[in-house]
């Protein structure tokens, strides 16, 4: 798993192996010169800052470069596409990645995990993920990295709570852990997608409880 991918799994595994030291699939530095953090961090820093008054779609490559005042060619030196740009320059953002606190039990890490995601989506970085999501379905590189990037660590944390669950009878025996992430991430992105507004704070004090009711033992 991606160490730049959101982490939505930190300190809510119960029993979860040890993390593996890996390179970001975004960012990767590709062959050439080194990487100089100082352009790494100016493209960054420019990309958050244009995202604040422009849309993904409005976004461009070459936007980015005349703010960070480097060369298209040294953004894609280190980036494939403008979508992994935009998923680096959010996971850099202060909070993203901040821990969860360790649960009681599996049932409580889902809970967790599913308020986080709500919280997230529900930030000022929401839009910009709707967005990345959107432009990702017409791009397969860009689908990719954001799958890998974004939800594949999300639903790897909650699909391994949730196997925790069942192995300790907290969830129902029959479950399938994969089937189960889909029902209760599905009308999380539903609502992002179609009824943003509808996700407010009565829908994340109450839908992360109820998804669990359903799956309980």
């Amino acid at each position: 798993m991606s160490t730049a991918a959101l982490q939505f799994e930190d300190t809510v595994d119960l029993d979860a192996p040890e993390n593996k030291e890996t390179t970001s699939m975004t960012s990767a530095p590709r062959k050439g010169r080194p990487r100089s953090e100082k352009s790494r961090n100016a493209i960054i820093k420019a990309t958050n800052n244009l995202l604040i008054h422009k849309s993904v779609q409005e976004l461009s490559i070459e936007a980015i470069a005349k703010k960070a005042k480097v060369g298209k060619t040294t953004i894609y030196r280190w980036w494939p596409n403008k979508t992994a740009v935009v998923m680096d320059a959010l996971i850099a953002q202060p909070g993203i990645q901040s821990p969860l606190p360790t649960p009681k039990n599996n049932a409580e890490a889902v809970i967790m995990q599913l308020d986080k995601l709500i919280r997230l989506l529900t930030s000022k970085n929401g839009e910009t993920i709707a967005q990345l999501f959107s432009e990702a379905q017409a791009d397969p590189k860009a689908q990719k990295i954001f799958a890998d990037t974004f939800l594949s660590p999300l639903i790897d944390a909650i699909e391994f709570s949730i196997q925790q669950g069942i192995k300790k009878r907290e969830f129902r025996a029959s479950l399938e852990s994969r089937m189960a992430v889909d029902m209760m991430c599905g009308p999380i992105f539903f609502r992002l997608l179609s009824r943003p507004d509808d996700l407010d704070d009565d829908f994340r004090e109450n839908y992360p409880k109820e998804a669990v009711r359903l799956i309980s033992a």
